[in-house]
């Protein structure tokens, strides 16, 4: 028996909860949105749910295809006319199986005209039709969002069309592309639906800036090739949030507070592309070894495009690309930690500039560390505590102190010296505060007399 809402109210219209609504509670969890076909009049049950819960009704969509949408406290509820005299028409039309199953309200049974509940009972996402695909091409990557969303299989036949049918996707609008892919980044398993999305090529469709990393070999401290490398990141790093704490012993519990669902969708898409400016920045010295430089920086301007494409929030975009831009600077820092180089200075100078994207970019480095190989060595997990102590200065040191008005200001710099803003301006308040973080200086009469230091070493006093 199906716990259906208690906010549909009764109608002699024949009236059906159709699609994922009713999968959902046949699988036992609660929606949030339903879809409601209406035979005769779905206006007129828009306006009788409504009135029983003191809303109102919002009319969307061209006048022929209206959809009637009503908030309720618990629900929302989008309420459409039947598209044929037969809700089992209807359900033949649909997408997958699971997703064509429909309740009649009035008689209370399950309408099921595909195989819907025994596919439920399988985990198995199978597509209705190869037509489907063909009338609404994001269903291709539907499919993949669903699968890890729900936690099925992609049916053989479904996948093997999905291949065939591949390159539909680009006529899929960006923005649409754009919401089923971060649904599947949200997903603590995406890192094998992309794995799946790869084999398939449809990946490479969407991403076609993933093209080249097949086969794209790299130096002597990676094992796999630039695109193998990059889904074991993807993996590694699933499996690092997963686990923050373990992998993490002084940090975790400050990154667990940190890393919410947002921050982790934009990570794993930043894992994804954080090496595709590679084929582009690909040297080779007199020795023929192979060398990248400048490949994050390129891959950073690839990223902004990408996000121009599918239409990313300024803040997904912005926050990708920088992700992508610094994300070896960890890694420099470590092997200058190895030579006994880098000291406080250069971590809070890394603080100031990542900001808020530290935590990303540092599990970003381990996770990609991690992918270099199959099996982790001991530099590896080196690695791993450097990250972990740069991670408990960030948060208990350099994060506390960001909350404090600064020792200086540029107001000080024109009484105390006679500066006007200017390049140098700039630069003598960053370096005041870059040692103010490093634990340098922490009163005003210090920061004044370093800034002194500075002009001297420029010539300025």
């Amino acid at each position: 028996m199906l716990k259906i809402p208690k906010e549909l109210p009764d109608s002699e219209d024949r009236v059906y909860l159709v699609g994922g609504s009713v999968r959902d509670m046949l699988m036992g969890r609660i929606p949030v949105d339903y879809d409601i076909a209406v035979f005769s009049s779905p206006r007129n049950y828009a306006c009788k749910l409504a009135a029983a819960h003191n809303t109102r009704v919002i009319e969307l969509g061209k006048a022929d295809k209206s959809i009637f949408h009503v908030v309720c406290r618990d629900a929302v509820f989008d309420i459409s006319r039947l598209k044929d005299a037969a809700i089992e028409t209807d359900l033949e039309q649909r997408d997958f199986t699971i997703n064509a199953l429909a309740y009649d309200i009035r008689s209370g049974t399950i309408i099921d005209v595909t195989g819907g509940r025994q596919d439920l009972a399988n985990k198995c996402l199978r597509m209705v039709s190869p037509s489907v695909f063909k009338q609404d091409p994001i269903r291709l990557l539907r499919a993949y969002r669903i699968a890890v969303m729900l936690g099925f299989d992609i049916e053989n036949r479904t996948a093997a069309v999905i291949r065939e049918y591949r390159q539909l996707i680009r006529q899929a609008a960006g923005e649409r592309i754009r919401d089923e892919w971060f649904g599947i980044l949200k997903c603590d398993t995406a890192a094998a639906s992309i794995a799946d999305m790869a084999e398939s090529g449809l990946l490479m469709e969407i991403f076609p800036e993933l093209t080249d990393l097949a086969g794209c070999g790299q130096n002597r401290y990676h094992q796999f090739d630039v695109l193998d490398h990059t889904l074991n990141m993807s993996g590694h790093l699933e499996t690092h949030l997963d686990g923050l704490g373990d992998v993490y012993p002084k940090s975790g519990a400050a990154l667990v507070k940190v890393m919410n669902s947002k921050h982790q969708t934009i990570l794993k898409c930043a894992a994804l592309l954080h090496d595709i400016g590679k084929p582009a920045a690909l040297s080779l010295d007199e020795k023929g070894r192979r060398h990248y430089y400048g490949h994050e920086k390129i891959g950073a301007r690839q990223v902004d495009k990408i996000s121009r494409r599918y239409r990313f929030s300024n803040q997904a975009r912005e926050s990708v690309a920088f992700i992508v831009r610094h994300h070896l600077r960890p890694l420099f820092m470590f092997n200058q930690a190895l030579k006994g180089r880098p000291g406080n200075r250069a971590k809070a100078r890394f603080f100031m500039a990542c900001g808020s994207l530290v935590p990303d970019i540092v599990l970003h480095a381990v996770a990609d560390n991690r992918g270099k190989m199959a099996d982790p060595d001991e530099k590896y997990a080196t690695f791993v505590r450097f990250a972990d102590n740069l991670l408990q200065d960030y948060f208990t040191g350099y994060r506390p102190k960001t909350e404090l008005p600064p020792l200086i200001s540029g107001h000080d710099l024109k009484k105390e010296f006679g500066l006007s803003p200017s390049p140098l301006f700039a630069t003598v308040l960053k370096q005041v505060e870059a040692a103010r973080f490093a634990g340098e200086i922490s009163s005003r009469s210090e920061a004044i007399h370093l800034v002194g230091t500075i002009l001297s070493n420029h010539g300025k006093t």
